[in-house]
């Protein structure tokens, strides 16, 4: 089950501990996904993306971005939903604005639960 979180809080909570939040949502977020859209990438393993993150900073975030994209899509489809396709959008932003990427993610999350 995807955990509904206020888009305004996980940014504020991002900002205020400097980041500490972020990289604990980033972990939990693709735990959940990879949970419920099982792409069974290697890649996407939460473990793999938040040592990424913490160790390659933007180069995590994008890798973070397209394999996330794949899991929403995947949710997407078991729900009956069309699948969009914001994989470049999502590798973009995590390369250059991680903080829209937690928000855009953390919104179609949110939509889907």
């Amino acid at each position: 089950m995807l955990t509904n979180r206020s888009v305004a809080t996980v940014i504020i909570l991002t900002i205020v501990t400097c980041g500490i939040y972020g990289i604990y949502w980033v972990y939990k977020t693709a735990e959940e996904l990879e949970r419920e859209g099982q792409s069974g990438s290697g890649l996407g393993s939460p473990v793999v993306i938040l040592l990424l993150c913490l160790l390659t900073g933007g180069i995590g975030y994008l890798i973070f971005g397209m394999v996330e994209d794949q899991n929403l899509n995947n949710i997407r489809m078991k729900k009956g939903i069309p699948a969009t396709d914001n994989k470049v959008l999502y590798m973009i932003l995590g390369l250059f604005i991680p903080i829209v990427l937690v928000g855009l993610i953390q919104n179609d999350m949110n939509q889907l639960a």
